[in-house]
């Protein structure tokens, strides 16, 4: 592959972030830009459901890098911008502003946006992605008593942590049979809904929504079984769908996100892609694999830009994530679509426990409830298992 010289970024999260900055790192001295459609240079968005809902930073949003770094290494940061289209054999992009930019090769970090399903469609429910979207979510802390969450997975359970510390009356409600037993079984989401009913939220599961209505200043909630619910404020939280909209009819093949080899390219000639909205074949598991976690799309970011100089560096990281709940750390490490077992075990602290999941006598992945150090050691098994398969 001949070297670039133009190199340009589609997105403002943690992958084109970490990708640009890679960039540099590795000796990358041609043209750089990053073009996101946020008016904020690249923040934390792990924060928005965390400490900055919870009111205990001043800040709007926390920046991954003070933007005069982007200066410094020479990276053209145009915020408030959107890609609207691609060709990719003139190999150019378009712009929402009537601009057009040409790349040598191109890295696609539009990430996903928040799934609001027909029937949750309303006007004035809620949803958080953007730091735009949690300003309107902390006005409506302010003034509201009564606030429901749709969706029972690690945002939904972070927006219910910080409005029942806020004083709220929270009802959470997942139409599975426990908060996230789709990834972590029925015995472990029981426990993560104990958590939520001893903190004050009122945990309804088993229980789909079927529409949304304003009504009287709030909101009437229709669940299954026609029972209703009353609620000041409606958050969603559903879901992530890959922001790839913007280049589908091009040579790039779309699976459940932009559908990469190992090293971050895509089917289409010098079009590269990382982040949430890319679905990577892993070697490590030998599989597609899409993960929405911050870990891994800092991390993929970063394998972008190897990828984009032409280097071999496959990408076969295993999945971490966490996430703060009611002042408990929950922790997740590995890869487990399914299993043989989960093995529980109990924490000396009331509450903590630690989760293992076994597939043919193999552990596969473990989560964890105020188990750090457990976590890390994990990890380490997880990894050296996965290392000596990768490398065989």
């Amino acid at each position: 592959m001949a070297a670039p010289e133009r190199v340009v970024i589609v997105g403002g999260g943690v992958a084109a972030q970490r990708c640009a900055f890679a960039l540099r790192k590795r000796g990358f001295d041609g043209e750089l830009t990053m073009i996101s459609a946020e008016a904020e240079p690249p923040y934390d968005r792990t924060l928005l459901s965390k400490d900055m809902l919870r009111g205990a930073r001043g800040e709007p949003c926390v920046p991954l890098q003070p933007q005069a770094a982007y200066a410094e290494r020479a990276v053209d940061l145009r915020l408030a911008t959107k890609a609207s289209g691609l060709d990719v054999k003139a190999q150019r992009v378009a712009l929402s502003d009537g601009t057009e930019l040409d790349y040598d090769r191109l890295v696609i970090c539009s990430g996903g946006r928040p799934v609001l399903p027909a029937a949750l469609h309303c006007p004035g429910v809620l949803l958080l992605r953007e730091v735009t979207d949690l300003e309107a979510l902390q006005a409506k802390f302010a003034d509201a008593r009564r606030l429901a969450i749709v969706g029972g997975g690690f945002i939904g359970g972070e927006v219910a942590s910080s409005a029942v510390s806020r004083g709220l009356e929270v009802t959470l409600i997942e139409a599975a049979s426990q908060p996230l037993a789709a990834v972590l079984g029925e015995e472990v989401g029981a426990r993560v809904a104990a958590l939520h009913r001893e903190k004050g939220v009122d945990v309804v599961a088993g229980a789909a929504v079927e529409g949304i209505a304003a009504r009287d200043g709030g909101f009437e909630l229709t669940l299954a079984g026609d029972r209703l619910l009353q609620a000041d404020g409606v958050v969603v939280g559903v879901g992530m769908t890959p922001a790839v909209d913007w280049v589908e009819g091009c040579e790039i093949r779309i699976d459940d996100g932009i559908v990469t080899d190992a090293n971050c390219r895509t089917e289409a000639h010098n079009v590269l892609a990382a982040g949430d909205c890319a679905r990577w074949w892993n070697p490590r598991y030998e599989t597609l694999m899409r993960v929405e976690h911050w870990d891994t799309a800092a991390r993929h970011g970063a394998a972008a830009a190897a990828g984009v100089l032409g280097y071999d560096e496959p990408f076969a990281p295993v999945p971490f994530f966490w996430s703060d709940q009611h002042g408990v750390k929950f922790q997740s490490v590995g890869y487990a679509p399914d299993w043989d077992e989960i093995e529980l075990e109990d924490g000396e602290v009331p509450g903590s426990f630690v989760a293992r999941y076994r597939t043919q006598d193999r552990l596969v992945a473990a989560f964890a409830a105020g188990q750090p150090k457990t976590i890390a050691r994990a990890r380490k098994d997880i990894q050296a298992s996965g290392r000596q398969e990768v490398e065989a």
